[in-house]
């Protein structure tokens, strides 16, 4: 079938074509729906709905995994390994559904803190959907389902009061984050992947730019803007959600 295929179903429409915005209402339509039906939900629903996510994603990210493994022509590592940023989604939901203590914390923390950020930047520049693969195409549908569910776990856990920042997060969540980025820029360097963009950028100028000043500073810069940029951007998003739901 074309849309299971390598090359999907139609052309690569790339940014900002009626492709692009139709993905990004999709997304919202998606997020939005979810947010309606849940947001009355006690916290031992929205615990055992992690769960049931956490199993959607992961068999979601197998899918790919086995996709990029049978059908994609000229697979890399890079294509199938999952150790992006957005890719914390699944591994956060684990520690947060299934986690003990600070574990499942820190799971929570990683899903509030970097991946509603992280998707709704994905889902605006969507580098390994729409720029690479046709809207009809398999990979995209994936990435849509997998960082929509991603953007809507991170508001809910605030919305229904399941999550509440504390001192104690930001500590833990950087250092935490900051030990994977360190983790992935070597692991980089020994197999010569490009996992969470650390090695080199995405093509988009500040990061192009960034990276044609000093190589040696571009993964310093990356990873704290997506460990202390996201906490921040986050840290005041929940402070806005808790002012609308008081009103």
């Amino acid at each position: 079938m074309g849309f299971f295929s390598n090359d999907g179903i139609g052309n690569i429409p790339g940014l900002l074509g009626w492709e692009h915005f139709l993905y990004i209402l999709l997304s919202l339509i998606l997020v939005i729906g979810l947010l309606l039906i849940t947001h009355k939900f006690s916290k031992e629903k929205i615990e055992k709905m992690i769960k049931i996510i956490f199993w959607i994603v992961l068999i979601l990210e197998i899918l790919k995994i086995v996709w990029n493994l049978t059908i994609r022509i000229g697979t890399t590592l890079s294509d199938w390994i999952p150790l992006y940023y957005c890719s914390l989604f699944i591994y956060g939901l684990g520690l947060a559904g299934y986690g003990k203590g600070r574990w499942k914390r820190l799971g929570e923390s990683w899903i509030f803190y970097g991946q509603i950020i992280a998707g709704i930047a994905f889902v605006c520049y969507p580098s390994t959907a729409l720029l690479i693969h046709p809207l009809l195409h398999v990979l995209t549908f994936h990435s849509l389902i997998y960082h929509s569910l991603a953007i809507f776990v991170g508001l809910i856990i605030a919305i229904t009061g399941y999550f509440q920042p504390n001192n104690q997060d930001f500590k833990n969540y950087t250092i935490s984050l900051l030990i994977i980025c360190l983790f992935v820029y070597l692991l980089n360097e020994m197999i010569s992947t490009n996992l969470m963009f650390l090695n080199e950028p995405l093509a988009v100028w500040p990061l192009e730019n960034i990276y044609r000043f000093s190589k040696f500073l571009y993964p310093v810069i990356i990873s704290l803007a997506q460990v202390c940029g996201t906490y921040i951007v986050s840290l005041g998003l929940y402070k806005l959600i808790k002012s609308l739901i008081k009103k």
